[in-house]
């Protein structure tokens, strides 16, 4: 997915700023109870992880609402932490989650850091080539625009000409330039892509009116403007959608289908739908491994 904290909620200082990449955050708490540790789970697992009783998960901070925080920059809640929990109590793991700037994020995996990555990561066919994906969730993008400029722009077509910010390394840059060409196609102008090295680069330029747009999220977008009044709106209906998951080494199979059979009796005990319907959200009618390419 796009590394994306909305420009506004940032400004606001509504959630905490991205803080020390690569510094450990106090691991999530939570009120719900854990699922019990399921044997037969467990003895799915690789033995590094029967051995080392962890779940060692790389993340990016900011991003709603996979990822909470308090003023502290510590993780509080969230989409990722608490599926993460669950998925890792019902394989009989203790869950370890790190914060880690996002151009290191899916190289700590290939490196062997982390267990895995999670934090609303898109499953394209490019992380395919290097990477096993674990989804369970679908997303989807939208264009937004400075609340100020509600009303005036409709529609994705509205770009065609204008500056549309976009995080390097993401997929929304890849977005924004399939916008650009469409534009182009239909005689419009081209969009204006400019690439920022992180999100709050690219939430800056929206803010202060060096870019017209922004690529987001729509879960992130729709619960900025929901339950942090972010000053933003939505301009566009969805567009790419794509399935979301839990990014391994692409030789970490044995891990995968732990996982994967983790999720699915979450799934079917109730807990995933509740985790995730908490946040106004629905997780996939089953997860599965690799779906953007699997056909399913």
């Amino acid at each position: 997915m796009p590394r994306l904290l909305l420009a506004a909620v940032a400004a606001l200082g509504l959630l905490a700023a991205c803080g020390d990449p690569g510094a450990t955050t106090r691991q999530p708490q939570s009120d719900a109870p854990l699922p019990a540790e399921d044997r037969a789970l467990h003895d799915m697992l690789p033995q590094r992880l029967k051995d080392s009783g962890v779940l060692k998960v790389g993340t990016t901070l900011p991003n709603l609402p996979y990822l909470l925080t308090d003023s502290n920059n510590n993780i509080t809640g969230g989409i990722t932490p608490e599926v993460g929990r669950a998925v890792a109590a019902k394989l009989g793991l203790r869950y370890e989650i790190e914060n880690i700037a996002w151009e290191a994020l899916l190289p700590g995996v290939t490196a062997g850091r982390f267990d895995m990555a999670d934090d609303g990561l898109s499953d394209t066919e490019e992380r395919q080539r290097v990477g096993l994906f674990v989804d369970y969730m679908r997303s989807a993008s939208v264009l937004v625009t400075a609340k100020s400029n509600e009303g005036k722009y409709k529609s994705v077509e509205d770009s065609c000409g204008k500056r549309v910010a976009t995080i390097r390394g993401t997929t929304d840059v890849q977005h924004a330039e399939e916008i650009s060409q469409d534009c182009q196609k239909k005689g419009k102008g081209a969009v204006e892509v400019t690439q920022y090295p992180t999100a709050q680069d690219a939430d800056l330029a929206l803010r202060s009116g060096q870019a017209d747009f922004q690529v987001a999220v729509t879960e992130q977008a729709k619960y900025a403007i929901k339950e942090q009044n972010a000053p933003i709106a939505i301009v566009s209906a969805d567009f790419a959608p794509t399935y979301v998951g839990m990014y391994l080494r692409k030789d970490d199979k044995q891990l995968g289908d732990a996982l994967l059979a983790a999720l699915k009796a979450l799934k079917a005990d109730g807990s995933l739908d509740r985790i995730i319907g908490n946040y106004g959200l629905e997780p996939l009618p089953e997860p599965g491994l690799n779906l953007a390419t699997s056909g399913r």
